[in-house]
């Protein structure tokens, strides 16, 4: 018998719920040992940035869904760092373009081994089953959401 529309959406809820969960530990474990030089706002930038070279400030205050000028400054103090560097657009000198310096490249290395090693010591206590059926639904769960995000969904 099919899941009613109402056990549908607390399924979904749950696995929204889990993300939130799953994030926050891994995230916890990069904090709480205090050993990158940025704040989560300035690595959160630094990822995307690095996702989309050349991105413009406005562009990248539009992904965070935050005003100009937060994240102005964020890259401001990053740039200060040596972790990011402005561009001057080839064809538009008003625009200033963004990207990730060889030093952000090791702080996003440095986190993504930090959270490689969260998610190996948490994933532990999977069996090799568990694990194959998790990164199977991740993966459907995943692909579902591209396809729907990218307009070939209903």
């Amino acid at each position: 018998m099919p899941a009613s529309a109402d056990d549908r959406n607390k399924i979904i809820e749950r696995i929204l719920l889990d993300f939130h969960l799953i994030g926050k530990g891994l995230h916890r474990n990069i904090w709480d040992r205090e050993s990158l030089p940025v704040t989560r706002p300035q690595l959160g930038a630094l990822w995307m940035v690095n996702q989309e070279p050349d991105l413009t400030v406005s562009e990248l205050a539009r992904r965070f869904m935050m005003a100009k000028s937060n994240v102005s400054g964020t890259v401001d103090r990053l740039c200060r760092q040596g972790l990011l560097e402005k561009k001057a657009d080839d064809t538009d000198q008003r625009l200033v373009r963004l990207r990730v310096t060889e030093g952000g490249q090791k702080v996003l290395q440095a986190a993504w081994t930090l959270h490689l090693e969260a998610a190996q010591a948490a994933l532990t206590a999977l069996g090799d089953e568990q694990l194959a059926s998790v990164a199977k639904s991740l993966e459907v769960l995943s692909e579902a959401l591209n396809k729907k995000c990218s307009g070939g969904g209903d």
